[in-house]
Formats: structure tokens, sequence, C-alpha cells
């Protein structure tokens, strides 16, 4: 049986991710883990909580959890199971132990905005991205569950003439729930050489997946957030996805996300080699 993890805080986008895991899950039939970590304020090193105070916030945090459970159940018309858990510590830490006990098809987390530099920034979303070795979805808010018909794997010159940059197993799992076709862009801010190449070795990409054979598309552009956003906007997509590295994901990111407008209803899948 398939495992979906959502991570929820109770704030709206939180909710809104919760929704899309649990209608994600009916899809996939899978089981659907809704975690609250409980994190205690910095403060409590130098003036812990008395046990008034603790309490009170644990039955708050199992209320609203019982309450989402609740509703995604109602939701979800009992198709799925729907369980809750609370953790008490970091949230980043304890969400990669989740992962590890439960080995989830994928996690689903909330994220405020519309642009990939507002889903990073002060949040839990851009550690998850770095650190979480399960596929993560990242949900910018008022964005609802539809199949996953069409995805744009967004990878730069390196992925390409190296080959898929992750082992193809979920990609092709997807591809087999819903009839996926993949699209490979590559923002190409070099030379036209280089660019050649990068189709040349294209192949690569296409035996990986087998008989997905992806298209690949070369953008020549200056800017890679605004060509990305451009490829979006005119050929649209179900789901951007995007591999993080491990010494170079925040660099790039960091840099380029700022003005990437995700189309205002593209979610972001991180898959991690």
């Amino acid at each position: 049986m398939r495992t979906i993890i959502a991570p929820v805080n109770f704030s709206p986008n939180s909710g809104n991710a919760a929704r899309y895991a649990a209608d994600m899950a009916v899809a996939v039939q899978a089981d659907l883990y809704l975690l609250y970590v409980l994190q205690l304020p910095v403060s409590v090193a130098e003036f812990p909580l008395n046990d008034y105070v603790f309490n009170e916030m644990q039955e708050s945090g199992a209320e609203a959890l019982k309450q989402l459970q609740e509703e995604l159940e109602k939701r979800t018309e009992g198709k799925i199971k729907v369980f809750t858990d609370m953790e008490i510590g970091s949230v980043e830490a304890k969400i990669e132990e989740y992962c590890k006990e439960k080995h989830p098809f994928t996690v689903v987390m909330g994220a405020t905005g519309h642009t990939l530099e507002t889903a990073l920034a002060g949040s839990n979303v851009g550690t998850a991205m770095q650190r979480l070795r399960y596929p993560l979805i990242v949900v910018p808010e008022s964005v609802n569950f539809k199949k996953i018909s069409k995805v744009v794997l967004a990878c730069d010159l390196d992925d390409i003439s190296g080959g898929m940059p992750v082992k193809p197993t979920f990609l092709k799992e997807l591809r087999d729930l819903f009839q996926t076709k993949f699209e490979v862009v590559n923002i190409n801010t070099t030379s036209q050489a280089r660019t050649t190449a990068a189709v040349m070795d294209s192949e690569a990409w296409k035996s990986c997946l087998e008989e997905s054979f992806p298209e690949v598309h070369i953008v020549e552009t200056d800017n890679v957030e605004l060509g990305i956003g451009k490829y979006l906007f005119e050929h649209g997509a179900d789901m951007l996805i995007v591999f993080p590295k491990k010494h170079n994901f925040f660099a790039f990111h960091k840099s380029h996300a700022k003005r990437l407008a995700l189309n205002g209803n593209v979610p972001i899948m991180s898959i991690h080699s």
C-alpha cells in the first residue's frame, strides 16, 4: 500500500496542501498520514514551559488534527485511510525521521505565494527540499489536485549530457498511474555548441524512461527564471519537477527563483538523486 505524508501546521496553505494530498491519495490508492510537529519556542530552553501550558499546546494540536482528519475523511468519502500523528521537536528533523519510518510514495507540503522564492523563504519547505530523500511536492496556495497528465522536468545541461539524474522508478510509476507525458526543459544560457551537444545526448533521458519518450526542449534565454516561467505559461503543466543537488541546490534556486512565477497553479516536485 502506498503512503502519502502531509506535514501540517493548520495554516490555510497547509490545510490546502492536506486536501491536495488527500485527493492524490484517492487517485493513487494510498494511505494518508497527517503529521503535526509541535515545535517548542526557542525561549523554552531558558524559561521552561509549565505543565499547564504544554498540555494546552498538545491538546490544541490533537484537536486540530482530529478536525482535519474528519474533514478529509468526509472529503474522500471513506475511500482512503487517514491517520494522524503528533511529534515534539524540530520540524525538519521529525519530518525526516517520519519519512524514514513510513517510506512514503511522496510528501506534500504547502507553500505561501506563487513563486519558488516565497515557498522557500522563512519556512520549513526549503529545508525539506534540500534534505528529504523522498519525492516532495510543494503546493502553491489555492491549487487543487488534478490528474498529473503533463510534467515538465527542469534540468541543466549537465543533467541532460549525464543522463537521468535520478533513478527513473518513481517517474515510471507516475507514468503508469496517470499516463503522464514528460517534457524535459533546459534553459540554456551558454553557447549554441553546448545546446547542440545536449540535444544529441538527450537520448539518455529517453532510454531511461523507455516508452515515455520525453520531449526535450532547449530554451535560449539569458534569464533562467523567466525562461521557465515563460515555458510554463505557453505550454502548461500539471507539475514542475526539479532535481535538487546536495551542493548547488540553493545556489541555483535562490538565484533563479526570485522571479520564477509558477503560472500561479503549478505544484513543484523535488526528487533527489
